[in-house]
Formats: C-alpha cells, structure tokens, sequence
C-alpha cells in the first residue's frame, strides 16, 4: 500500500522541491500519506515526526519511514526535537509544549484542524490555520473524509442500504458523511445543536431530529469534536444492537464506564438486555480500520501545508492566521 501512495502524491513532491524550511516537529495520524510527507520534507530539512500508539497508527507506515533512515518519536521526547516550527494535528504538540513548559521555544505553528485552530486562538503563538482554506475544509473535510468514513464502515462487512444513520453534529465533516450515506439510499438522521447548522441541513433535505430519536439508530455517528458526545448519561437513547463510531479528532467522544467484550476492533457493551457495540474503541473509524482520507486529497492538504511552512517561517505577522490566499491558489491550480 505504502508504495502505491508513494508513487500518486506528486503534489507533496512538488511542494518540497519548491521550498526552502528550517527544522520541523511533525504530528499527523500516522498513516500512510503521511509516511510520504514526511519522507519528503526530510529531503529538504531535519524532521522530528512524532506519534502517540493508538489503533489509528499503521505500523507498516512506521517501518517504512525507519527503513528510509527517518526517526519516528513518541511525544513524551518532544523536549529532545531541535524544532522551533511545528505542522500539526489537533494541537497535539502544541499542547503538549505547554504542559512541559516549552510554549516560548516555538516560533510557529501550521495546524491542520478545526480542534486545533480552537486552541491556538487562546494562545498567543503565531501560527496557520489550513482548515479555514476550501483545500481542506471543503475538499478534505466535506468530500475527503467522507470516502475515509465510508472505507471503514465498509470494513465492518454489512449491507448499509437497509440502515438507519445518525450524525450527531452537522459541520463540514459530519456534512460530508451525511451526503455520502444518503447518496447511497441509508435513511439519515442529523442531530445538531447550532441554529444555522440545522437550517442548512434541513435546506439540503436531511431529516432533522431531537435527541431521542437517536433510538431510531442502527448506527450512530459522531462528528462533534466534543469529549463525551455520547456517554454514560445517554445510555437511554441507544438501540439494541446500534453499532456506535466516531469521525472526530477528539478521542473520547464516545466513553462509557462499563467494562466491554474485545471482538476484534469492536467492543461489545452488555446492560441489561440491551447490547450495543464500538468502533476501534471511539478512535476515528476511517483512520483505525480504514485508510483514512482518499490519496489525491490529502496530496494537496499536505502541499498546502509545505507553503505554509515556508510562509510561516519566512513572513512577519502575529497570532493566528487562515492560509493565505496566494498559496491556497496555487494548490487548487494542481
């Protein structure tokens, strides 16, 4: 697989032939574009990848990055990095920079998510959001990842078109999985808080609905980016039998205290009579059983981050910024 993504991400490639970079710390789920991306920037500058052992990790991706001579680190040696730029995910590293007291080290950052960009707006870093850029929040977000949702609830080997599926939380990735699930005839329910969120939901003919109708549910979604969208407190609303996984970057988005039962990279939960089961223990199912986002996709999100890495580093401006437009151009010309 990794040879294959390697030979298709000509963008990345393109990209780091362009640039000139000072040291990075990397952090994106480690799979296998993101192999390649760290690949090629290792070509053009030092790279300190990092990972956290979680079942989004591929492991082969892992062994081809140290077969190609690049060390990957576990993000408890982020001190050890010679980087003062990080590209990253969710605010992994920036979080943790904080937390060991090396926020001052950092001079900026390029943050690929929606749940990253919330953190760094509280913090006074300089920094780039690529999520804010149609590249990734229209093309990753709402038409990437909902190939990557589909490839891992695939995985689970049932016939979709029979089923009735939730989406809790209606922003651009839950969007996209709502319209991918509903092109392909599931009954589709949307569970959103956000005023505008639903209207736009309903004007695209999604069956809009309160939280208990949940209990409709042969499968439920979630795409909050909240910890604890479904919990202990919400047992009531789950069906026997539902099956239950997550498409968001925030772990713990789906958490009960019972105990479950392994069966494979599902957990079954047992209370009462009713039984229910979990995705690859609430971690994103498209990055945990499946690939993850289509190759081309996050060839270009990737791309547009290289630049951004080079803007960062080589212009003068404060606090957080969206990707700038001369670049996100570039990229949508690929």
């Amino acid at each position: 697989m990794i040879d294959w993504v390697y030979e298709r991400m000509w963008m990345v490639k393109k990209a780091c032939s362009e640039v000139e970079l000072e040291n990075v710390a990397i952090f994106v789920p480690m799979e296998y574009k993101s192999a390649v991306l760290i690949k090629e920037l290792s070509k053009v500058t030092e790279v300190f990848p990092f990972f956290v052992d979680d079942p989004t990790v591929k492991k082969d991706a892992l062994e081809w990055l140290k077969a190609n001579g690049i060390k990957v680190f576990e993000l408890e040696s982020l001190k050890e990095a010679n980087a003062s730029y990080f590209l990253d995910c969710a605010a992994v590293l920036t979080r943790k920079a904080r937390k060991i007291g090396m926020l001052n080290r950092i001079k900026g950052v390029v943050e690929l998510t929606k749940t990253g960009v919330e953190i760094l707006r509280r913090l006074n870093i300089k920094a780039i959001s690529i999520d804010d850029s149609v590249v990734k929040g229209v093309g990753e977000n709402i038409y990437g990842t909902s190939l990557g949702f589909i490839d891992g609830l695939l995985r689970l080997n049932l016939f979709l078109l029979d089923k009735t599926i939730a989406i809790i939380g209606f922003g651009r990735v839950g969007e996209g999985c709502a319209k991918i699930l509903k092109n392909i005839g599931c009954r589709v329910l949307i569970i959103e808080k956000d005023l505008e969120r639903k209207f736009i939901a309903r004007m695209q003919g999604f069956e809009v609905v309160d939280f208990d109708k949940l209990r409709d549910a042969d499968i439920i979604v979630t795409c909050t980016g909240m910890k604890e969208a479904i919990n202990d407190e919400t047992l009531n609303f789950i069906k026997n039998g539902a099956i239950l996984c997550n498409m968001s970057a925030v772990k713990d988005e789906i958490k009960f205290s019972l105990k479950p039962k392994k069966l494979g990279f599902v957990e079954k939960y047992e209370i009462g009579s009713k039984k229910f089961y979990v995705v690859s223990e609430g971690y994103p199912i498209n990055l945990s059983i499946g690939h993850g986002t289509a190759i081309e996709v996050m060839d270009r999100t990737f791309a547009a981050a290289i630049y951004a890495l080079e803007y960062i580093m080589k212009e003068d401006f404060n606090g957080l910024i969206e990707l700038p437009k001369e670049i996100e151009n570039k990229v949508l010309k690929f």
